[in-house]
Formats: structure tokens, C-alpha cells, sequence
């Protein structure tokens, strides 16, 4: 038996704009969403309320559930796109715009039978094989992974949601993913849904404040941070070429700043080298 979806309240009509559009983070300033009618802003937050807030980007919105939720309702985005909610999402969203059910697109997971969604799984890292690289700490979004630099990390298994992201990063290949076995009931789905949409958020104005500060030197490592970047520096839309060379820019930056301060302590004809070329490539990206 196919477990039901979440009554679709919020699409009762009310004067009111949504109370969590007000002060969203800034990498949804894009969106616009407080200059668009109520009642569609009232769409694109039942739409959001359907989907499971991993913020897996499987939908090809890399910058999270409420951007897919948006070109949803207000793009005629195809409503059946979010992979792990499967059919009852995608039906839900289409009840709730009253378009035409559609195919969930497939997921490579086996249906869980209970719930009509696919397998849920979760990352594991084999922690006697991590060399504490950190590269897979900036992509998980709601901050389920802690560690440090040359230290074992681990993921918190509670608070992960299974998006994949921190596997593309891993050096060494060291992260698995493993299915769970969960019987929730619809009311503890919303209230997970809704606490990871507010660690994604956490986690979106925390990276926001670390890339308008000057004194930080951490490099830009993903596409969400490219485009976190390019808001707070007030720029317009950014394309996935801009965002890939913002981040490529960034780690040229990280690397011509060591070899400077090695130089300053003793020359090296090679590092020397090395640092001329690196900073034509950085002129190269500049123009």
C-alpha cells in the first residue's frame, strides 16, 4: 500500500504571502519571489512543501528544491522531475496545479513498497580510508558532515539525506551509499522535510557570510557557493561556464598565494615558474 502524500493545505487562498519567503537566503534572490502575486507565491510554496527538501539537485536546479519549485509554477517546468519523491510527489504537485499526471522521472533505486518513493539510502564514509581532504564537507547542504582538515570525518546518518553530492568531491573514492529501511508516517515526513529545509537554509547563509568576508581565504568548491558568490557581489544570473570558471578562478587564486609566500621565504626557479604560469591562466580567465 502506497503511503499518502501531504495534504496539499497551502494552497488555500488567503491574502497573506507566505511567511517563510520574508528573509530568504540570498542565493534565492534571484527568484524574485516577493514581487510575484500571492497567490502564486502561495503555489510555489505548496509545490515546495511536496518535495522531500534534499536539495539533490537531480531535478537540474543545483541550487536546491525551492528554485525547481519556482520554474515549477512559475516557468511550466514539467512537475515530475524530483527523483527521490517519486510518483506520490510528482502526483501531489500535479493535483495541486491541476495539470496532467506524469511518469516520476526514474530513479536508479528500487521502489520502496510502502511508500511508492525510491529506496532511501544514506552516505557512509569508510572512515580508516578518509585522509580528511574536507572536499566533501562544503557540498553536503544541510551540513551532515563533520571533520577537519587531515582528521577522519564522519557523516551524522540522521541528518543526511541521501543526495549524493559528497561523493563527486571524495578523493579516494571512500564514501558508500547504504539503503535504509524506514516506516514513516506522514506527519514525521513533514517535520523532517521542514528541518532540512532549514539546515539548507542555515547552511546557505553560513556560506554566504564566509564569502563576503575578505579576510576568508577558502576557495569556491561548488556550484552553489559560485552562485552564493555572484549575488553577494551583486552581479546578475550566472551560467554554469561562469560558475565553473568563478571556481576555477578561486583555486588559481589559493594556489598563486602559496607559492608567493613560499617565494618570499626562498626562491625556487621552478615554484617561480609554476607561479608565472599560473597567474597568465588567471589573466586568461579574466578575459
Amino acid at each position: 500500500m502506497v503511503a499518502a502524500t501531504r495534504p496539499h493545505t497551502q494552497t488555500t487562498q488567503t491574502d497573506e504571502a507566505p511567511v517563510r519567503f520574508v528573509g530568504l537566503p540570498i542565493l534565492f534572490d534571484a527568484l524574485a519571489l516577493e514581487k510575484l502575486p500571492v497567490p502564486i507565491q502561495q503555489q510555489i510554496a505548496a509545490v515546495d512543501d511536496c518535495l522531500p527538501q534534499t536539495q539533490c539537485g537531480l531535478c537540474e536546479h543545483p541550487d536546491g528544491c525551492l528554485p525547481y519549485a519556482a520554474a515549477i509554477v512559475t516557468e511550466g517546468e514539467a512537475h515530475n522531475k524530483c527523483v527521490p519523491g517519486g510518483q506520490p510527489v510528482a502526483d501531489t504537485i500535479a493535483e495541486i496545479l491541476r495539470r496532467t499526471p506524469l511518469d516520476a522521472a526514474p530513479s536508479k533505486w528500487p521502489l520502496d513498497n510502502d511508500s511508492g518513493r525510491p529506496q532511501e539510502v544514506r552516505a557512509i564514509i569508510r572512515e580508516d580510508e578518509c585522509i580528511g581532504c574536507t572536499k566533501c564537507i562544503p557540498a553536503c547542504p544541510v551540513d551532515a558532515i563533520i571533520g577537519t582538515g587531515k582528521h577522519m570525518h564522519t557523516i551524522m546518518t540522521d541528518l543526511c539525506t541521501g543526495c549524493e553530492l559528497c561523493l563527486a568531491p571524495c578523493p579516494v573514492d571512500c564514501i558508500d551509499l547504504e539503503p535504509i529501511e524506514r516506516d514513516l508516517t506522514e506527519a514525521a515526513r513533514e517535520d523532517e522535510e521542514d528541518a532540512l529545509r532549514t539546515r539548507y537554509h542555515t547552511h546557505l547563509r553560513r556560506v554566504a557570510d564566509q564569502l563576503s568576508d575578505r579576510s576568508n581565504t577558502k576557495p569556491v568548491v561548488s556550484m552553489v557557493e559560485a552562485k552564493i558568490n555572484n549575488a553577494t557581489n551583486q552581479s546578475i544570473d550566472i551560467s554554469e561556464d561562469e560558475a565553473r570558471n568563478t571556481i576555477k578562478a578561486a583555486k588559481l587564486r589559493s594556489q598563486i598565494k602559496k607559492l608567493e609566500k613560499q617565494l618570499s621565504v626562498r626562491p625556487n626557479p621552478q615554484k617561480a615558474q609554476q607561479l608565472s604560469e599560473l597567474q597568465a591562466e588567471l589573466a586568461q580567465l579574466g578575459a
